[in-house]
């Protein structure tokens, strides 16, 4: 079993680079001059940004980049019309 845990970051950000994405962090260190635990992480690549609030959560917004394989970054590239498979295993999970 693989689950979402700090100690698999490093493996998405070597993942994301190796797919030639730029990586970098946005924040400012805390009061004690620690690394901030609110940092957002970034990917970049063809004009394309990725932010997110951890590199698992990187890694995934490069996999939809990757899957939908936009020509330019407008509005809602992402975005793909069908059934909402969410609420379909919402549903399966938690029957009333």
């Amino acid at each position: 079993m693989l689950a979402s845990n700090f100690n698999i970051w490093n493996t998405c950000l070597k993942i994301i680079r190796g797919k030639s994405y730029a990586l970098s962090i946005e924040g400012e260190l805390d009061e004690g001059g620690c690394w901030p635990n609110d940092a957002l992480w970034l990917a970049e690549k063809d004009g394309f940004i990725f932010k997110a609030e951890n590199p698992i959560e990187l890694l995934g917004l490069v996999g939809i980049h990757e899957h939908a394989r936009p020509d330019e970054d407008v509005p809602y590239w992402w975005y793909e019309d069908c059934a909402d498979i969410r609420s379909e295993l919402m549903r399966r999970a938690f029957p009333k």
